[in-house]
């Protein structure tokens, strides 16, 4: 009776109680703020195209005196040719022009209101049956952002030459200055056209279209889904080289790495805010673990290997991570062989920033294992098994960055809307800190680099 008592005994599994997990959880420090200097650079030979077909190609206008000069004008302008140097858009405007005049030296109003010529007027013309006299027109343009996105162009005429002047001689008049002040004038016009086309351009859609890229998360391989959560966007002013305009984009966020899927919640884009220069990209990104994968990490390295104590086999099946006390975390181990049941082991995560790897280099038994291993299988109560689970769970980190890193590579070089292209390259991925909580473990990590937007 006694050895079948005996046999029962050490038969029954060890079911320890779960070890406490009331200690007031630690919060990590603040996530830092993320920045990007984002270089964007657009194409705006489309838009100019839209501006050159919208502004009119022909312009007329006379003056009509009873003494004196009297003409009509008529005004054709060439196909606008765009330029960008420094902070302007510069364009210059090739032009023909057709000119009458008639004089009178004196008028009488006895018989008409209006006045008559008392001698017969004397008629003239320039490119009238004749090749039209030329003139060229430039222009300078301004082009800023307001806070809604929108174009704000401030356009001035910088030169307005003529080629050929208009000279009549059978009244010694020179109709050139008239001329160019007449048609400075529909130019000048002109320029509120221009500025109110240039205002038209719709930059805020495809910059929205920017944001929800940014904002949506994206899936990375293996690794779970990163969650950009952009927070502010703000522009510089914009310069031109030809028919390019290039500017900045400063975007501030608070990425995170989760490795359930977070769900497409994205924040509408905000105004711009005030623009501060910067360059390449410091992320800050948080990494957040939950228990189940490491728990699967984990089972995958430990799972099948067994260790002997006093010549009783002790196989382990699974090892997971249950919870969090204060900094420390909960393991739970399962084994089989000469005995089976639960161990629950507690320690401290702790971070070596130079290797960049994690341990427990403070594991050991929980106090109820303890107490029910004293009671029931003293022999278990060894340190073998405590220094087996200290080699297991020890982390190196360094290959997971690396291939981190390759696939964030791929994910930020490509089309990523329809005539949107980013380009850029991670220099350097590292680990900063580790901070576990009741239901994940924080890892927060730093990444540097540089990136571009074609449009």
């Amino acid at each position: 009776m006694l050895s079948a008592l005996l046999l029962l005994t050490s038969c029954k599994s060890i079911e320890p109680a779960l070890p406490d997990s009331e200690l007031k959880e630690l919060p990590p420090p603040q996530q830092k703020t993320s920045s990007l200097a984002l270089p964007i650079e657009i194409d705006l030979t489309p838009y100019l195209k839209d501006v050159e077909t919208s502004l009119d190609k022909t312009f007329r206008g006379k003056e009509e005196n009873c003494s004196g000069v009297s003409y009509s004008y008529r005004f054709e302008r060439n196909p606008i040719k765009f330029d960008g140097k420094g902070q302007q858009l510069t364009y210059e405007v090739t032009g023909k022009y057709a000119l009458n005049l008639n004089y009178c030296p004196e008028c009488t109003y006895l018989f008409d209101s209006k006045g008559s010529c008392v001698v017969p007027r004397i008629y003239a013309s320039c490119g009238v049956g004749e090749a039209m006299r030329r003139v060229k027109v430039a222009y300078a343009t301004k082009v800023g952002v307001s806070s809604d996105f929108k174009l704000n162009a401030n356009t001035e005429l910088t030169k307005f030459e003529t080629i050929d002047p208009c000279e009549i001689t059978v009244f010694s008049y020179d109709a050139t200055d008239k001329l160019r002040k007449e048609v400075t004038g529909v130019l000048k016009d002109l320029e509120k056209e221009i500025d109110n086309s240039i205002g038209e351009v719709d930059i805020r859609s495809q910059i929205k279209e920017v944001w929800e890229m940014v904002a949506t998360p994206q899936a990375i391989g293996s690794y779970g889904f990163l969650n950009i959560q952009p927070k502010e966007v703000s522009l510089s002013s914009i310069s031109f080289d030809e028919k390019k305009a290039k500017l900045q984009m400063s975007l501030l966020f608070q990425p995170v790495v989760t490795t359930s899927d977070p769900g497409k919640k994205i924040p509408p884009l905000p105004k711009l805010s005030e623009f501060k220069a910067g360059n390449g990209f410091e992320v800050n990104l948080d990494i957040r673990a939950g228990y189940d994968s490491l728990t699967s990490i984990l089972t995958r390295e430990i799972s099948g290997k067994s260790i002997e104590l006093k010549k009783n086999l002790i196989i382990f099946d699974s090892v997971g991570i249950q919870s969090s006390a204060g900094n420390k975390l909960n393991i739970r181990v399962k084994f089989s062989g000469k005995k089976k049941g639960t161990l629950y082991l507690v320690g401290t995560p702790t971070f070596d920033e130079q290797n960049q790897t994690i341990s427990f280099p403070d594991l050991e038994f929980d106090v109820k294992t303890k107490n029910a291993l004293i009671k029931s299988a003293e022999w278990l109560f060894s340190p073998k098994i405590t220094e087996m689970m200290r080699a297991q769970a020890h982390f190196d980190l360094k290959p997971h960055l690396e291939s981190m890193q390759k696939e964030l590579n791929k994910q930020i070089n490509g089309e990523i809307t329809d005539g949107v292209f980013l380009k850029g390259a991670i220099d350097k991925v590292s680990i900063d800190g580790i901070y576990p909580l009741s239901g994940e473990l924080i890892i927060r990590s730093s990444a540097k680099g540089r990136l571009s937007l074609k449009m």
